[in-house]
């Protein structure tokens, strides 16, 4: 099954637009940061999920792997992890989970706009 440009592009929007929406929230209502600590919990799980194909590929399919390749999922770890422990009220980790939420903000902006105005003939 392939996905189009055009369903690609929105579903980065909308998940941007999700992002941004949960921040506000937890901004303006002085929410708790569980909250917080929930959405990154999402998006790091996200990124395992995604990583989770390439472990695949590497174990059973005899892709050279190399040790740098797994920083980005490294980090999804801590994350979670970290999110985790708030979510059990075991860390406050304010300062953290917001430094977390700028960075998948800007992240999920460049895909958005990257998706949006590039075009590919085959993205999956």
């Amino acid at each position: 099954m392939t996905l189009g440009n055009t369903t690609i592009s929105a579903l980065a929007w909308i998940a941007l637009a999700l992002h941004l929406l949960i921040g506000a929230s937890v901004l303006r209502h002085r929410g708790p940061p569980s909250q917080l600590a929930w959405l990154n919990f999402a998006v790091a799980a996200a990124v395992l999920l995604y990583w989770g194909t390439k472990w695949y590929s590497y174990l059973f399919r005899g892709i050279t792997w190399y040790l740098s390749d797994q920083w980005l999922p490294a980090l999804a770890i801590v994350v979670c992890i970290v999110a985790a422990l708030t979510i059990a009220g075991r860390y406050q980790g304010s300062a953290f989970h917001w430094l977390v939420f700028v960075v998948d903000t800007i992240v999920l902006i460049g895909a958005a706009l990257f998706l949006t105005f590039f075009r590919m003939t085959r993205l999956i």
